[in-house]
């Protein structure tokens, strides 16, 4: 039996799913943030232009690297504007290609503008974990099925700790599934800095597919001990207690980082703990009940799923 949260970046509420107000979420919108920003020497954030309450803000899609050819951390969805923006930044900080890009996940608003790419630049490097049981196996795919996409691309395999370079960029691959079965974290080596995916957002907490491999990514993430979080949804760094800074880089310094981290784990056993508390207190309760009494909300029955 597992809780089904959807496979898209959460809000405070999502539309016909539970409610979720972590200790961390100060408002139901994260700020609007600018169509592209530098976060820092070596990376620019430019904005999927999908907000929606499920991707707050939109996609990030970031360019990594100082020289001629940089690295594309996620693609967005293609939205009209984008690919315009991506250019322009490309030719502003004297990048002349792409020499790959890479996937963190394999839901839509992170892969969906690939085909956009690759009928601008041609022959282009996509990246992405390709799971032993298959791309998204297990999960649900009502919303988006990625199979006919991915056998119309010639993806690269990811392997776990592989380290990807660019000038003035390493990014070394973390296998972090939970949030989907393909997930990926970016550690770039030159800054400490944590491309989180979509397993830790700039406002809010995320949702996931399989609980137990979630904990343990999100424990793996925070082992990293990284100075900076780049999220896939919502602000860049923010300081711990802060008001978030249009356009700057979620979380800047190593305790800021540790402690957005750790409230996400703390989160998730909080969680737990009150499930564990509701079976005690009443064995036998169906999933939607369960969820309904954890959550202190209605839920439409299509928000649980049994498995």
């Amino acid at each position: 039996m597992r809780l089904n949260f959807g496979h898209r970046a959460c809000q405070c509420q999502l539309p016909g799913q539970a409610v979720v107000k972590p200790q961390a979420c100060a408002a139901h919108a994260p700020p609007e943030l600018p169509k592209v920003a530098q976060m820092s020497e070596r990376v620019t954030r430019v904005l999927g232009r999908n907000p929606s309450p499920f991707a707050l803000t939109g996609t990030n899609l970031y360019l990594v690297g100082t020289g001629e050819a940089r690295i594309l951390v996620d693609v967005g969805e293609g939205k009209p504007g984008v690919l315009q923006d991506l250019l322009q930044t490309m030719e502003e900080q004297g990048c002349k290609r792409l020499s790959q890009v890479v996937i963190t996940h394999w839901h839509f608003d992170h892969i969906g503008g690939v085909p956009e790419l690759l009928r601008h630049f041609g022959n282009l490097v996509v990246r992405k974990f390709m799971p032993k049981e298959g791309t998204a196996a297990g999960e649900s795919t009502d919303f988006w099925d990625p199979k006919e996409l991915l056998s119309r691309l010639d993806v690269q395999e990811l392997v776990d700790l592989e380290e990807l370079r660019c000038e003035g960029a390493t990014l070394r691959v973390l296998f972090t599934p939970g949030h989907a079965n393909d997930h990926v974290c970016l550690f770039l080596e030159e800054e400490q800095a944590l491309f989180t995916g979509d397993n830790v957002l700039g406002w809010g907490t995320g949702t996931f597919q399989d609980l137990q491999p979630y904990m343990r990514s999100l424990k793996r993430m925070a082992d990293q001990a990284p100075e900076v979080l780049y999220p896939a949804h919502g602000p860049g760094a923010r300081r711990a207690n802060h008001r978030a800074e249009r356009g700057r880089p979620v979380v800047a310094g190593a305790l800021e980082s540790a402690a957005w981290l750790k409230m996400y784990i703390t989160h998730r056993e909080e969680r737990i703990q009150q499930v564990e508390e509701e079976l005690r207190k009443e064995a036998g309760l169906d999933l939607i009940e369960l969820v309904k009494r954890v959550y202190k909300v209605w839920i439409h029955p299509s928000a649980a799923k049994m498995k």
